[in-house]
């Protein structure tokens, strides 16, 4: 960007010759060049991050379109996961345990596989029920740090303020850890952006870095579900997330969309709004037509 403080150039002078004329011509042509073909008509800011990552495909390619090129798969589903798209490898359990031989034994088979992104170490863990599962996860990471020599990343979600302290990555090793707000709900149908910055904070004040969060965005509801809490988020909705996590976590490593298919936990998804694919497809810088 040009610095305001200095004078804007002259282009045009007084009887110019067909030199200069060339010249400033030229200069206008390649400008317009330049201009992004694929930004957003809306208005919308497109991420930074380069990494966009998927879970509950099921099997789908769709969100590839979308911009997402990180997709949750198994350590079976690397050799066919698309072109141009890597994969976060299931290796999870809800209570860590420590790296024992069939842990590794994968880790060993994937460690050189550029497909290969990262491993989903754990999803939700709480420290009451698995006392053990900071030092078994720290025992994971250092694993796949080792024989990856780096190259590939641990990761984890965590969803009560009470685990940030205890599974912060100075205690269990992990690279990234995903923090999940998850504003929109029955209670809360104004979907209160507040609560992504209370967690952020809160992590934060636990020991987990800015550099080490993954924003997840809330993109399933369960309405579907009896008895349901949690409401899938309209595009407005959606935008005023993605602005407040833009500005408390700016460059993330990855972020995470939570989720494409239906669970049952989760209906409606990401799968069943176009509205709301058109939404996170531009924050990936992808138009969707």
């Amino acid at each position: 960007m040009r610095d305001p403080r200095t004078t804007p150039p002259r282009l045009f002078r007084p009887s110019p010759s067909p030199r200069s004329v060339h010249r400033v011509l030229l200069a206008l042509v390649v400008s317009v060049l330049l201009v992004p073909l694929g930004a957003p008509s809306s208005g919308q800011a497109v991420s930074p991050t380069t990494r966009h990552f998927i879970s509950n495909l099921r099997g789908s390619t769709a969100p590839k379109a979308l911009g997402y090129n990180v997709f949750d798969t198994s350590a079976s589903g690397v050799a066919t996961l698309p072109a141009g798209v890597q994969g976060l490898v299931w290796l999870g359990q809800k209570c860590p345990t420590s790296a024992d031989a069939t842990f590794r034994s994968t880790v060993d088979r994937l460690a050189t596989n550029p497909k290969v992104f990262g491993y989903y170490l754990s999803d939700e863990p709480h420290v009451a029920d698995c006392p053990r599962g900071p030092a078994a996860l720290a025992s994971r990471a250092d694993y796949i740090r080792a024989k990856s020599r780096g190259a590939q990343r641990s990761f984890i979600v965590l969803s009560r303020v009470a685990d940030y302290s205890a599974f912060r990555p100075a205690a269990t090793h992990v690279d990234l850890v995903g923090i999940d707000p998850y504003p929109c709900s029955v209670a809360s149908p104004g979907c209160p952006v507040t609560k992504i910055r209370d967690k952020v904070t809160a992590a934060r004040g636990a020991g987990i870095l800015v550099a080490a969060i993954v924003p997840v965005h809330q993109a399933f509801g369960q309405q579907n579900i009896a008895g349901g809490y949690y409401r899938l988020p309209t595009a407005t909705q959606m935008r005023a997330m993605l602005a407040e996590w833009d500005r408390l976590v700016p460059s993330p490593v990855m972020d995470y969309a939570y989720g494409w298919s239906h669970q049952s936990s989760s209906n409606p998804t990401l799968v069943d709004s176009r509205s709301l694919q058109s939404v996170l497809a531009a924050h990936n810088g992808v138009v969707v037509r």
